[in-house]
């Protein structure tokens, strides 16, 4: 079973030891960028819970971005190297094909927009099956956990379209995208090939 983006977090927080987890959680709660971590929310936390926070407040490939950033910032340069490793070889394994039933990114491409992107609207009022693709993408690690409840959170089904698509999916680039679109295509494809088809 391939390394997660929040096992192979772990492991680099965990071999920080605790000076410079501490360190870490400190350089964390000083970034101005929004979302911005309080502190009281990071103190004392373990490898465990903090990459739980991380992954919840920067979904799984800014939690990467975001760990990587501060990683340098404290001079744990062997701990950046090593996630910048891994979010290559994720990205390369994606975008190589190598992802099963994963379309290639380029053919996902309108007018330089992705599918998801371009038809937005067509998406929010049509699609039915949402659960199903909530689930999914959870299992595929697309989404986190909490994502999950905020999206089902929402009373309309559209609404909770415009949710999984204005916040998680956002976050998660075309790589998430990519792979909702290959959900859709299961889950819903006569939506999906009749959209292709225009």
């Amino acid at each position: 079973m391939p390394k997660t983006v929040g096992d192979t977090l772990i492991g680099v927080l965990d071999d920080l030891g605790r000076t410079k987890l501490k360190r870490f959680r400190h350089k964390l709660c000083e970034r101005k960028q929004e979302p911005t971590i309080r502190r009281g929310d990071v103190e004392n936390l373990d490898p465990i819970d903090l990459t739980d926070l991380l992954t919840r407040t920067f979904t799984e490939d800014g939690a990467l971005d975001v760990a990587i950033e501060v990683l340098r910032a404290i001079d744990c340069n062997d701990g950046a190297k090593e996630l910048t490793d891994f979010k290559k070889a994720q990205e390369s394994w994606v975008t190589s094909g190598a992802a099963k039933g994963s379309a290639a990114g380029p053919n996902n491409m309108i007018k330089d927009k992705h599918f998801v992107d371009h038809y937005r609207t067509a998406l929010i009022e049509r699609v039915s099956q949402l659960d199903p693709i909530l689930d999914r993408l959870l299992e595929r690690g697309v989404i986190t956990s909490n994502a999950y409840s905020d999206v089902r959170a929402e009373k309309t089904r559209q609404n909770r379209m415009r949710e999984l698509l204005d916040v998680p999916l956002k976050a998660s680039g075309s790589k998430g995208k990519d792979v909702l679109l290959d959900i859709l295509m299961e889950q819903e494809p006569y939506l999906i090939s009749e959209l292709m088809g225009e």
